[in-house]
C-alpha cells in the first residue's frame, strides 16, 4: 500500500462567485464565519469562492486592521428547515472553502457552523478585543497545513510476529478457573487473548514512538489523537510547511518500504489547520 498523501481541495476557483467586502445586502441576514487571515490577503480578495446555503454565498473579508473575518451573508432558519442533507452540504462547504484559502494563503479555521448577528459584532466581539491571540495563532501557521496520518497494523502479520516472539504464550494456562465458572479451556483462552492484547499494546507504543521519531523533522508541530481501533498504531495530525510537504513525502515513503508488510496507512494533506486551531468562540 503507498503512504503517500491524497490530495484535499484544490486552488479557488476564480470564477464561482465574486468576494470582496461588500456589506450584507439583506438587512435580515446573518454572518456565517469560515476562519481569519491577516490583511491583506495573499492573491487578493476578489474571487474568495462561495460558502455555505443553498444557493451558496459570495465569500468575503471583514477587516480589523491587520486582521479581516472570511464571511458569508446566512439565513439560519433557512439552513435549519433543510435538515440533516442541508447540514452535509454546508459542512461540505465549509472545508472545501477553507481548504482553497488554505492553499493560497495562512487561514486560523474556525468550527463549523459560527454565526454572528452582523459585521460589527464580528469586528468589536472577535477582531478586535482578541488580536494579539489571534495573531499569535497565525504566527504559528504561518505557510503551513495540516496532514493527517493514521497507521495501522495489518492483524494477522501482528499476531504471527507477537507470537514468534513469544512463544510461551501458545501454552500459557491460567493457574485456576473455578473462581470464574468457567472451563479450564475458556479460562485459558480469555488469558491467553490478554497476554497477547499485551504484547501487542507494547510493540504499538514502540513502533508508534518510531514512526513520530521519523517524520517529526518535517513538520512544525504535531497532534496525537486517540487510537481509533486496537491495532491502530498511529493517529496523530502534523503540522507542515508548505515548501516542506515534499520532504514529508520522501519521509512517508520510507517508512512504506520498511514498515509496508505489517501496517496500512492513510495520510491525507494538506488540510485547513483545524487540529492546531483551539480558538474558542
Amino acid at each position: 500500500m503507498k503512504a503517500r498523501r491524497s490530495r484535499s481541495a484544490g486552488p479557488i476557483d476564480e470564477d464561482r462567485a465574486a468576494g470582496g467586502e461588500a456589506s450584507p445586502v439583506e438587512s435580515d441576514a446573518e454572518i456565517y464565519l469560515y476562519g481569519i487571515v491577516r490583511w491583506p490577503l495573499t492573491g487578493g480578495a476578489k474571487s474568495l469562492g462561495a460558502g455555505v446555503g443553498d444557493p451558496p454565498g459570495p465569500v468575503r473579508a471583514v477587516r480589523a486592521g491587520e486582521l479581516a473575518a472570511l464571511v458569508s451573508d446566512v439565513f439560519p432558519a433557512e439552513m435549519e428547515a433543510q435538515g440533516v442533507r442541508g447540514m452535509r452540504r454546508d459542512m461540505k462547504a465549509h472545508s472545501l472553502l477553507l481548504s482553497a484559502v488554505a492553499a493560497k494563503t495562512t487561514v486560523l479555521p474556525v468550527r463549523f457552523g459560527v454565526v454572528l448577528p452582523d459585521e460589527r459584532s464580528m469586528v468589536e466581539r472577535i477582531l478586535l478585543p482578541r488580536r494579539v491571540e489571534l495573531l499569535e495563532y497565525l504566527d504559528h501557521l504561518e505557510g503551513a497545513n495540516e496532514v493527517t496520518f493514521r497507521a495501522t497494523y495489518v492483524e494477522q502479520q501482528i499476531l504471527r510476529e507477537v507470537l514468534q516472539a513469544r512463544p510461551e504464550l501458545a501454552s500459557r494456562r491460567a493457574p485456576t478457573a473455578r473462581r470464574s465458572g468457567l472451563s479450564a479451556s475458556a479460562e485459558s483462552q480469555i488469558e491467553l487473548g490478554r497476554q497477547v492484547a499485551m504484547a501487542i499494546q507494547e510493540e504499538r507504543e514502540h513502533d508508534a514512538n518510531e514512526l513520530l521519531q521519523t517524520l517529526k523533522p518535517a513538520a512544525k508541530d504535531v497532534r496525537i489523537g486517540k487510537p481509533q481501533t486496537d491495532l491502530m498504531v498511529l493517529n496523530a495530525s502534523f503540522l507542515v510547511e508548505r515548501a516542506k510537504l515534499p520532504a514529508f513525502d520522501r519521509l512517508l515513503e520510507r517508512i512504506n518500504a520498511s514498515k509496508g508488510s505489517r501496517m496500512t496507512f492513510d495520510c491525507v494533506g494538506p488540510l485547513p489547520p483545524f487540529s492546531f486551531a483551539d480558538l474558542r468562540l
